[in-house]
């Protein structure tokens, strides 16, 4: 008999938050929220995917993945409010320790350019920064070429197909983009500091 596990969040606490966002990890339970910002967001599947939007067991499978890979998250962004905003998801430690695969960062359309991704991923960096991650990566397909200008704008640049050759992709469909984590402009304020 199969069973399904709960994840477990670290000792620290799993909420992140920034100047006007909570993001919040989700579980197994949360996928009906997961869902409704999926399908806020057709646009998203369209572009990263090439599907007119998600399927009805997107988030649900979303979350299982998640749940069954240490150090893999899936995080609603919400605003102060408590309106769902959109959704990030990442993996500590993947491919190597000091480095964290940004999976998936979605912003709602209501919220889109107002600073929401740019201040999720700010926040991010923090947390994963105070852990050790220097780097943080990100990837699709090479042929999606509407994603460039999102991921250069949030500070991301494309890897040289030798990074590519030494990471075993040579040949590979996909681009891989890198930034560099600076621990000292993403590390959270503490209540002194404030």
């Amino acid at each position: 008999m199969s069973r399904t596990v709960q994840r477990v969040p670290s000792q620290e606490d799993p909420v992140i938050e920034s100047a006007r966002l909570v993001i919040r990890p989700l579980g197994l339970d949360d996928a009906p929220r997961l869902q409704a910002v999926f399908e806020a967001t057709p646009d998203h599947f369209a572009v990263v995917a090439g599907q007119e939007g998600a399927t009805p067991e997107s988030a649900a499978h979303e979350l299982r993945e998640a749940a069954s890979r240490p150090g893999r998250e899936v995080a609603l962004i919400s605003l102060a409010d408590g309106t769902d905003a959109g959704a990030l998801g990442w993996w500590a430690a993947h491919p190597e320790p000091d480095v964290a695969l940004l999976g998936m960062i979605l912003v709602v359309p209501a919220h889109r350019g107002t600073g929401v991704a740019r201040e999720a991923l700010a926040a991010l960096e923090g947390r994963l920064a105070a852990r050790g991650i220097r780097r943080l990566r990100t990837a699709f397909q090479r042929r999606r070429l509407a994603i460039h200008p999102v991921v250069k704008a949030l500070g991301f640049g494309e890897m040289s197909i030798r990074e590519h050759t030494k990471l075993g992709l040579a040949g590979a469909s996909i681009s891989l983009w890198e930034k560099a984590i600076e621990n000292s402009n993403y590390l959270p304020q503490t209540e002194t500091q404030r």
